[in-house]
């Protein structure tokens, strides 16, 4: 059976260096790969892809963009990962990073996670501490960090 591997993603276009690192370590017929992105809760406006009332776009039209970018930047990704010849699926979820990522992680029994990496100033990372560091000391597998 193929062991799931873990890409967690944002809607930047730095998440196609995370898409070549799975394709550099990771073969088809070996991995499954599943693809993330995790939105803020106040950008949530559905739990699954669909239409937007007319009630939704107009009260909340900046939440129905992030979420449109991300659902578009989650199909995108595993539609590339499918083309190179893995089995991927993608979901985005509603909620703080490293929460979705690590439950994401547990429930799929990961073998690897690979994440992207903000390169912060000392300030930077007082002020916003990292999400991969986070991860890594709250998961027991490995996980490749790129830079993003």
């Amino acid at each position: 059976m193929p062991s799931p591997v873990l890409i967690a993603i944002d809607a930047s276009p730095a998440s196609t260096a995370l898409l070549t690192l799975a394709r550099r370590y990771c073969r088809p017929g070996e991995h499954d790969l599943h693809v993330l992105l995790a939105i803020d809760s106040t950008f949530a406006v559905h739990d699954k892809p669909g239409p937007y009332t007319t009630e939704e776009l107009e009260e909340y039209p900046a939440a129905c963009e992030e979420q449109r970018l991300g659902d578009r930047a989650v199909a995108e990704a595993v539609a590339l990962l499918q083309q190179a010849g893995f089995s991927s699926q993608g979901c985005m979820v509603a909620g703080q990073p490293v929460e979705a990522i690590v439950a994401k992680a547990q429930e799929l029994n990961c073998e690897l996670i690979i994440m992207g990496h903000r390169h912060l100033s000392r300030l930077g990372r007082l002020l916003d501490p990292s999400i991969s560091a986070k991860v890594i000391d709250r998961v027991e597998v490995p996980v490749l960090v790129g830079a993003a």
